[in-house]
C-alpha cells in the first residue's frame, strides 16, 4: 500500500495584528478595572502575579513578554524572601549552624567510625544545652545589668547637665554670643533621647518578631522545631550541599570556585565564632573579677562585636571607656581595668588564638575589608557588618576563578609572533 503523505498542520500565528493588539488592551484595561475594584486586603502580590502570569502566558513566544514573565518571577521572589524574613532568618541561622558543623559531623563519621545520624544527634544535643545554659544561667544577669545600666544612665543625664553649666568651654562660647542655656537644653535633650531610644528598642524588637511570627504559641511552635530542622540538616548535609551547589551557574562546566570559596567562608566563620566566644568568655571574666561594673554587658558586647572586623574593637574600647567614665566608681580606676583587659585580650587574639584558630585567612587587603563593612552597612545596617568580609571573600575567590579560567583560556590560543 502506498503510504500516506502526513499532513502538515499549519503553525498558529502569533504576531500581534492590529485586531488583537485592541484586543489585548481591551482585556489589560478590564482586568485593571477589575483589580481596582476589589478588595485590596484580598489582593497581594502573589494574586497580581498569578493574573499576570495567565494574562500573559499566551503571549509567552513574544520575547518582550518573556522578559516581563522573568521579571515578575524575580520581583515575586524578593517580595516573599522580604515578606516572609522573620520566618526564615531563624531556618537560615540553622542552616549555618549545621554548614559550621558539618565537617565535625563528617571527622566522627569518617575517622571513628560513629553513624552519621548518631553524630548528628549528639552535635544537635550538645548546642541546645548550650544555648538554654546561655539562656537560663547567662540572659537573666545580661539583663538586669542593661536594666541597671539604663537606669544609671538616665540619672547621670542630671550631673552631667550640672556638669555642663559648670564647664568652662561654655563660658568662652559665652563670650561670643552663644547661648548657654540652649546648648546645654538640646545637648541634654538629644542624649536623654538616645538613652529612651535605646531603652525601649530591645523589647519593641521582642514583639515586632512575636507579632510577625503570630503568637507566643507560635514562637514556642518554632522554637521547639528548629533542632529537629538542624538534626535532620546535619544528617543530610552532604546531599543537601550538592544540591544547593547545582542551583549555582557553571563556570567552564565546573562548580569547583563554590567548593573552594565555601570552604574559606566556613573556615573563617568557624574560627571567628570560636575566637568571639572566648573574648566575651574571658572579658567578662576578668572585668567580673576586677569589680567593674556591668562587666557582662562589656564582655557579651565585645564578643560579638568582635565578629566585626577592626571597627568591632574599636567601639568595644569606645563603650567599654564610656561605661567607666560616667558609672565608674572611681571612674579612673575603672576606666584603666577596662583599657587593661580589652589591650590584653587584643593582644591574645592577635598572638595566639587567630595564628592558632584561623588556619586559612581570607586574603584581604585591609583597607578592602574596611571599604567593605562600609558598603555592606549602609545597605544591610548591621547584619551588613557581620556578613561584609565572608561575603566579600566569596566575591573575591570567584572572580580570581573566573579570572584565572579566561586566562587559560587565552594560553591555548595561538598567538602570531612577528620575525
Amino acid at each position: 500500500m502506498p503510504e500516506e503523505t502526513p499532513k502538515i498542520v499549519p503553525l498558529p500565528d502569533e504576531r500581534l495584528t492590529p485586531f488583537r493588539t485592541a484586543l489585548l488592551a481591551g482585556g489589560v484595561l478590564l482586568f485593571l478595572g477589575m483589580i481596582y475594584q476589589m478588595d485590596s486586603d484580598f489582593i497581594g502580590p502573589p494574586v497580581v502575579a498569578f493574573a499576570g502570569a495567565v494574562l500573559l502566558w499566551p503571549l509567552r513566544k513574544i520575547r518582550t513578554v518573556r522578559a516581563l514573565l522573568v521579571a515578575g518571577a524575580v520581583m515575586l521572589f524578593l517580595w516573599a524572601l522580604n515578606d516572609l524574613a522573620v520566618i526564615l532568618m531563624p531556618f537560615a541561622v540553622v542552616y549555618l549552624f549545621a554548614y559550621l558543623f558539618d565537617p565535625l559531623v563528617t571527622m566522627l563519621h569518617d575517622r571513628f567510625g560513629i553513624r552519621r545520624a548518631i553524630a548528628s544527634f549528639a552535635v544537635t544535643t550538645i548546642l541546645i544545652g548550650i544555648f538554654a545554659s546561655f539562656i537560663f544561667l547567662v540572659v537573666p544577669s545580661l539583663l538586669g545589668q542593661f536594666e541597671r545600666l539604663f537606669l544609671r544612665l538616665t540619672d547621670t543625664m542630671d550631673d552631667f547637665r550640672a556638669w555642663l553649666q559648670s564647664a568652662t568651654l561654655l563660658d568662652n562660647l559665652e563670650r561670643v554670643g552663644v547661648d548657654r542655656d540652649q546648648i546645654v537644653g538640646e545637648l541634654t535633650s538629644f542624649l536623654q533621647a538616645q538613652a529612651t531610644n535605646l531603652a525601649t528598642r530591645i523589647p519593641n524588637v521582642l514583639q515586632s518578631i512575636l507579632t510577625q511570627i503570630g503568637t507566643v504559641l507560635g514562637a514556642v511552635a518554632l522554637v521547639a522545631v528548629l533542632p529537629v530542622v538542624h538534626y535532620y540538616l546535619l544528617k543530610d548535609f552532604p546531599p543537601i550541599k550538592r544540591r544547593i551547589v547545582e542551583l549555582f551557574p557553571t563556570l567552564g562546566g565546573r562548580r569547583d570556585y563554590l567548593f573552594r570559596t565555601g570552604e574559606i567562608v566556613g573556615n573563617y566563620l568557624r574560627g571567628q565564632l570560636i575566637i568571639c566566644a572566648i573574648a566575651g568568655f574571658n572579658v567578662s571574666v576578668v572585668l567580673t573579677l576586677l569589680d567593674v561594673p556591668f562587666a557582662l554587658v562589656i564582655g557579651i558586647l565585645g564578643g560579638l562585636l568582635n565578629l566585626i572586623p577592626n571597627i568591632g574593637i574599636i567601639v568595644t574600647n569606645v563603650i567599654g571607656i564610656g561605661i567607666g567614665l560616667f558609672l565608674g566608681d572611681p571612674w579612673y580606676v575603672d576606666v584603666f581595668k577596662i583599657v587593661a583587659v580589652l589591650m590584653g585580650q587584643s593582644i591574645l587574639e592577635s598572638t595566639v588564638l587567630v595564628p592558632n584558630i584561623m588556619s586559612q585567612q581570607m586574603g584581604l587587603h585591609p583597607v578592602l575589608i574596611i571599604f567593605s563593612l562600609f558598603i555592606f552597612a549602609h545597605f544591610m545596617g548591621w547584619l551588613g557588618l557581620v556578613i561584609a568580609v565572608p561575603v566579600t571573600a566569596l566575591i573575591m575567590a570567584a572572580y580570581k576563578t573566573y579570572r584565572d579560567h579566561i586566562r587559560f583560556e587565552l594560553k591555548d590560543e595561538e598567538v602570531d609572533v612577528m620575525p
